[in-house]
């Protein structure tokens, strides 16, 4: 386990600069969808932010789940920089996507990217689905 929390703050320091350079179009395309649908909104996975801020400077409530601290911790620090309406929208939690239960539903629940990649067992793969679908109202 330590391996992967050390790897996660490696990583979580060079995130946000790595896959902007990328130029994702899946953003875009959650950010459309969160206005269509309107919130609140869930996102599992949501590490820094990536997807889950425009979300929110939309407008829209968003609650994002991860495992990773040193992910959250990033999403904390670009959260910081954002003006207080669209900070007010945010809630963060950690948690295990195959796992967590926040007692609540929304009408939207996303899972961006690559989250589902970590899932290496068709039983966590499942897990996680059941956990997103336990969310979806």
């Amino acid at each position: 386990m330590s391996a992967a929390i050390n790897s996660y703050n490696v990583a979580a320091k060079y995130y946000d600069g790595a896959y902007a350079a990328m130029n994702l179009a899946d953003a875009p395309f959650y950010a459309d969808l969160a206005r269509e649908i309107g919130g609140p909104v869930l996102e599992i996975g949501c590490g820094t932010g990536r997807v889950l801020l425009p979300i929110a400077r939309q407008g829209i409530e968003i609650y994002g789940i991860d495992n990773s601290a040193p992910m959250l911790e990033v999403l904390r620090e670009n959260l910081a920089h954002e003006n207080a309406d669209v900070r007010s929208r945010v809630a963060l939690h950690t948690g295990d996507m195959r796992e967590f239960r926040l007692q609540r539903t929304f009408p939207l629940v996303t899972i961006p990217f690559r989250p589902m990649q970590h899932m290496f067992t068709l039983a966590d793969q499942v897990a996680a689905l059941k956990s997103a679908a336990a969310h979806l109202s």
